[in-house]
Parts: structure tokens; C-alpha cells; sequence
């Protein structure tokens, strides 16, 4: 067993200084030292996937990551670590606890599969693992083979961490939440019940607004082929997977850097199923980074299925969550006002616009790998 600062002090030589996760019991020590250490910062986020994905943004923006969860939420991280971690090369350090570990302790009987699954779904997604070290003496040579794997396959690595590895430590720093939940907010309405835009043609406007010295991070499916097509440039990346992530990503991005605009471009069916990260942008209030939800009401890369967004009012969901300026419209014309005026703001963006389904016939797809979208995305985003 190890004081968790004897791990974290090795952290900090390193230059991993950001953690983000969801808690677990055995990680709690560990957490609770992050959160007391003035050096080290710990940003929670709602669910694993979407730590992954914030620690890759973070990545790209030049900031090592330690990404913790319990493996019980290993499934929900599946998606962003075999398709986005995998296929644009992002190492992140992880670090997933054994529940339910086969002859282990006594454990709730929800974790008696995982506990049994957990290193050969690390495998299964050729992800390099190590147990977490328990002695003071394992921890250099645990972090530095860790470190010598990422840079070698630049893909994530995992300590496994079993019961009982990390002595106990007690939060000292008080938490209190604030409610106030931007109730002051006012949706701007500015819906003329006349949906005569596409996808395209929005892009193609939000470019002009934003120019280059924006990050803009497109969505999975059409939104990146089209945003491509309209023009391909290194302030771009295109989520080709991962869906619902784009906004983990942006967030880690905008976090990271704090004096570079972001621009995330979400689909009404990535929204929904993410719709936690949300309340992650409310809560870091980042005053750099912009929302902008396309909502045509369909999954259009699949065959136009209904995404029931017709049924949710995103904009009061925005403001409920935090968001400091919050805009629904169907109109170019608003959405040029509304970014125009953004730098008065305290906080994020939010932008519901509603669209007309359909994409440009033979529409392709990026003649760019992943990988290098990525490379040159970090380079744009280390040069800004």
C-alpha cells in the first residue's frame, strides 16, 4: 500500500498535473489529494466516456491527462477509446479500479462480472495495462514503462488499481454546490417558423464568423464531411466517432487554453446521448467556448431516423445548466448578431438552430487521416 501524494508527486515530475474521472471508493484517496493539492487539478466530469474524451482534448491543447473511473464504467468509455483515442493517436493515463476482482474482497454483486472482464476488455481494445503499484519502490518504474508505451504507440495506457492499494486520505477542502444555475439567463427566441436552412449553408456562415483563429471541433457524421468539404483547414478537427463527445473534447480543449476560442458543432443526436456534458460546460463556465447545436430532427448520416429532438427544449436545458448566454433561432441573420456580441458574456455559448435535413448529393468524405487532422490540430492549437 502507498500514501496517494507518493504516486502524484510522480505525477507532478512528469507534468501531469490535470485528472479528471468519476469517483470510485478505492479511488477516493486519490481524488481527495488532488482536490486539497494547490498544484494539482481535478475536473469531475459526468460520465467516463466523457472523461476520456476531455482529457484528449486537453491533450491535444498540450496538457498531460490522468483520467480515473471505476471499471464499472469502463463500458461507457468503450466508444471514445477505440474511436477516438485509437484512430486519431491520443494517449491518455488511466487509471481503472477492480471491483469485484475473481478472489478478492467481498464486493456488491453488480461488479462480479466486470471484475472479471476488466483486463480483457483492455485488451480486446489493445490497450497496454499494468496493476497499479503498491509499493513506493514499483512506482518510477510503473510510470516511466507507462510513459515509454504511450509515447511508443501514442495510444492510452491503464494502471489497474486493486482494493486496498492507496491509503486512506480525508478531503480537507469544503465542498459547496452553487445553485444559482444562471437563472437570470434569458433564451433569446429568435425562431421565424421558417426552416430554410441546411447544414451546409450554416457551416459555411459560421466559418465567415469565426475565421481561423477559432478551433472549431466538428461533430460525428455529416457535420465534419460537410464542414471538410466547404473547406479543410488546421483550426478543424472532424469527430469521425465517438459520438456525443465532440463537446467533452471542445471543453477539455477551451480548458486547457484558456485564451483560445472554441467552437463546438453538435448534432441534435450526439446531444441527446451525451446530454451530461451540459452540465460539465456549465460547471467549468468557460468563457471561450461556444455551442452551437444543427437540429434537423433525424440521424441524416443513417437514413433520416427520427432523434425525437423535437420533444426537448435544448435552450432552457442550456440556461438550466449553466450556460451564460443562450440563443434558439432559425436565421442566419440572428446567429451573426448573437456571435457578434459574444465577448460579453461570463461564460458559455449556446446555440439551438433549427434545420432542414439533407446534405449535398456525393457528398465525401476527408481525404485527411484522422492522425494527421490531430497533428496539425495540436500544432494550430500550440502555435495560437
Amino acid at each position: 500500500m502507498i500514501a496517494a501524494n507518493d504516486f502524484l508527486n510522480v505525477c507532478k515530475e512528469q507534468g501531469y498535473t490535470l485528472f479528471t474521472g468519476t469517483p470510485c471508493s478505492y479511488l477516493k484517496p486519490f481524488i481527495n489529494y488532488v482536490i486539497d493539492d494547490s498544484e494539482l487539478d481535478f475536473v469531475p466530469m459526468t460520465n467516463e466516456g466523457d472523461a476520456v474524451a476531455f482529457a484528449s482534448g486537453a491533450w491535444l491543447a498540450g496538457t498531460k491527462s490522468v483520467v480515473m473511473f471505476q471499471n464499472s464504467g469502463l463500458g461507457n468509455a468503450v466508444n471514445p477509446l477505440t474511436s477516438l483515442n485509437a484512430i486519431f493517436d491520443i494517449p491518455v493515463l488511466g487509471i481503472v479500479t477492480l471491483r469485484g476482482e475473481p478472489g478478492g474482497p467481498k464486493d456488491e454483486p453488480q461488479h462480479a462480472l466486470m471484475g472479471q472482464i476488466t483486463t480483457s476488455m483492455l485488451e480486446q481494445m489493445q490497450i497496454p495495462w499494468k496493476y497499479f503499484p503498491e509499493e513506493v519502490s514499483e512506482i518510477q518504474a510503473s510510470f516511466n514503462y507507462a510513459t515509454s508505451v504511450m509515447n511508443e504507440t501514442g495510444r492510452p495506457f491503464f494502471f489497474v488499481m486493486r482494493k486496498g492499494s492507496v491509503e486512506d486520505y480525508a478531503l480537507q477542502t469544503p465542498s459547496a454546490a452553487n445553485r444559482d444555475n444562471n437563472r437570470d439567463v434569458k433564451v433569446e427566441s429568435k425562431i421565424r417558423n421558417n426552416v430554410i436552412y441546411k447544414r451546409t449553408e450554416i457551416l459555411t456562415s459560421l466559418r465567415d464568423l469565426l475565421g481561423s483563429s477559432t478551433a472549431m471541433v466538428a461533430t460525428t457524421g455529416k457535420t465534419g464531411r460537410e464542414l471538410y468539404e466547404i473547406e479543410d483547414s488546421k483550426n478543424q478537427i472532424y469527430m469521425v466517432g465517438s459520438m456525443g463527445c465532440a463537446l467533452s473534447l471542445g471543453l477539455g480543449v477551451a480548458y486547457t487554453k484558456k485564451n483560445q476560442k472554441v467552437c463546438v458543432i453538435d448534432g441534435d443526436g450526439a446531444l441527446l446521448m451525451r446530454m451530461g456534458n451540459l452540465t460539465s460546460a456549465g460547471l467549468l463556465g468557460l468563457d471561450n467556448i461556444t455551442h452551437v447545436l444543427l437540429d434537423n430532427g433525424a440521424h441524416d448520416s443513417t437514413g433520416g431516423q427520427k432523434t425525437f429532438s423535437e420533444r426537448v427544449n435544448f435552450g432552457q436545458i442550456a440556461k438550466a445548466s449553466g450556460y451564460s448566454r443562450v440563443l434558439e433561432t432559425d436565421d442566419l441573420e440572428s446567429l451573426e448578431v448573437f456571435l457578434k456580441n459574444d465577448d460579453q458574456k461570463s461564460g458559455p455559448s449556446f446555440v439551438h438552430f433549427y434545420m432542414k435535413p439533407g446534405s449535398p448529393k456525393d457528398l465525401g468524405r476527408p481525404n485527411v487521416t484522422p492522425k494527421q487532422v490531430a497533428v496539425r490540430f495540436q500544432q494550430y492549437l500550440n502555435e495560437a
